[in-house]
């Protein structure tokens, strides 16, 4: 034994910070991925040729309905390069969420607990991803909800998020603060 613990739960305790430290990796590369996403263009290139003239559009579907824009001949090899981009990025989100469901799945196996923290990380990381434009009605949905359900939200936690809304706060470093102070979960 060293500094009462077990060579036994020090080898545990190392292996489960690999774990850990390959999971939090792919939840930056996916959610630098998904912030990137939602910067870049979507949808597909059009051409149509019209007395005798070929013109470009961008396509996509937005509420079932097929929208198309006209891209002039000089902006459309960036469109292509953002649509590759997007193409690219929508991949690597993919494979890092088998990644990090394969990651789950082992750690389910090891430790309950380590899992359950790992999704707790995986879930913040959504939220944190969503864009700053966005926040503010989320917060307003959360505000609703508390006060259909009675539930006061306390001047800390207000702070928090209104430092996350603008973007200087993680949601993870918010949630896991509520978290240690009601006791709820040791992290």
């Amino acid at each position: 034994m060293h500094n009462g613990y077990s060579t036994l739960e020090r080898m545990k305790s190392m292996q489960y910070q690999e774990i850990y430290d390959e999971y939090t990796v792919l939840l930056n590369e996916r959610s630098t991925s998904a912030r990137a996403i939602a910067r870049l263009k979507s949808g597909y290139i059009s051409t149509k040729t019209i007395s005798g003239k070929q013109y470009s559009y961008l396509q996509n579907r937005a509420n079932g309905k097929l929208l198309s824009a006209y891209i002039p001949a000089d902006a459309l090899p960036q469109v292509c390069v953002e649509l590759e981009e997007r193409k690219q990025r929508e991949h690597k989100i993919a494979d890092a969420d088998k990644q990090l469901d394969r990651l789950e799945a082992a750690a389910g196996i090891l430790d309950k607990t380590l899992r359950d923290k790992l999704v707790v990380l995986r879930r913040c990381a959504a939220v944190d991803a969503l864009p700053i434009e966005k926040r503010a009605k989320s917060i307003a949905f959360g505000n609703a909800i508390n006060a259909l359900e009675g539930i006061p939200v306390n001047e800390s936690v207000k702070r928090n998020m209104n430092l996350w809304e603008n973007g200087s706060f993680s949601f993870l470093d918010s949630y896991l603060s509520t978290l240690r102070k009601h006791h709820l979960m040791e992290v």
